[in-house]
């Protein structure tokens, strides 16, 4: 064996070596306890941020598993998962598939904004603007990126942002770019959702992945010039965003009553009407390790957590729904 080679073979030993002590050293400080917490894609840095406190201050391990929200409450109410935590990017989604049989309050905790990104390498990135990035993203040669509406909540806010552009400027950019690229149209005034197998996986005008933050690669490889994101993930990636008119960036719950002109129908028969964006957490009803999920919840909506959400670009916010325990404190 050459010394090369020998060196190598060394720290390549010491590296796995160093990676299975620290998750003997973790294990023995949680005393073998974990929490799962199910979460929304766009929480996947704050939350990863709030774990780190968490497992310093409780020795209690944290393993997130990220989706797109509607996804994830369907891996308890339909997939029979046992999760401590869900946290979802539209409230709505915990009452709509959780209640009441899996879960029976839910906190709103954080709220947000759409915003269109894109790159350097984007399509027309030197010229686009406030002004006319309906005129932009109507081009032939403009790719364009969101997430399914079946499965994610920033896919159905995606389609209503367009559909409320429409109507706010008299304009046709709901059927520029979404009725005429996707399997999605206005079925008298109600935006219907086909099924996932007509709509994952398209790579024409319109890219569809199931969850947002899946589509940053394709941004950055420039499959796709520009993206509809949540603010926080822009900033979040360091990438370059045109912020939207509150009339239409779903971030102002005083503009409700006009949200609300865009309803979606998603595949599975439920409608979802437009509202700000707001995002919920609850602990479900059987969760496993409800000790651990509840001190998770009072470490995100207290002075440590709603920090960590701001400087994400997730300012917080609290209101309840329903009977909290009385382990969570505001």
């Amino acid at each position: 064996m050459s010394k090369n080679l020998l060196i190598t073979v060394i720290l390549a030993t010491l590296l796995v070596a160093s990676v299975i002590g620290g998750y003997i050293y973790m294990n023995r400080q949680s005393g073998g306890k974990s929490i799962t917490v199910l979460a929304a894609g766009s929480l996947a840095v704050p939350f990863s941020k709030i774990a780190n406190l968490y497992e310093e201050k409780y020795g209690v391990k944290v393993n997130i598993e990220t989706a797109g929200s509607i996804e994830t409450v369907k891996k308890v109410s339909e997939l029979g998962r046992k999760a401590d935590i869900v946290a979802v990017a539209d409230y709505r989604a915990i009452s709509t598939y959780l209640f009441p049989r899996f879960a029976n309050w839910y906190i709103k905790f954080a709220k947000n904004e759409l915003v269109i990104t894109y790159t350097n390498s984007s399509r027309y990135a030197s010229i686009i603007n406030q002004s006319n990035w309906m005129e932009i993203l109507s081009k032939k040669d403009v790719r364009i990126g969101f997430s399914s509406p079946n499965d994610d909540p920033c896919g159905y806010r995606a389609v209503m942002m367009f559909y409320l552009a429409s109507i706010k400027y008299n304009s046709s950019i709901f059927r520029n770019v979404v009725e005429n690229n996707t399997a999605i149209s206005d079925d008298n005034g109600t935006i219907t959702v086909p099924d996932d197998s007509k709509l994952v996986g398209e790579q024409g005008k319109v890219f569809i992945k199931q969850k947002s933050v899946a589509l940053l690669g394709d941004l950055e490889s420039g499959d796709i010039d520009y993206a509809i994101e949540y603010l926080s993930v822009a900033k979040q990636h360091g990438l370059k965003y045109i912020r939207l008119p509150d009339y239409i960036n779903l971030s102002n719950s005083s503009l409700d009553s006009f949200y609300q002109k865009a309803k979606v129908r998603l595949a599975d028969g439920r409608e979802i009407a437009g509202g700000a964006i707001n995002y919920g957490i609850t602990v479900p009803t059987n969760a496993p390790n409800k000790e651990y999920a509840y001190r998770f919840v009072n470490l995100l909506i207290g002075e440590e957590g709603r920090k960590i959400l701001e400087q994400c670009g997730q300012p917080p916010m609290y209101e309840t729904y329903g009977n909290l325990p009385g382990e969570i404190k505001a």
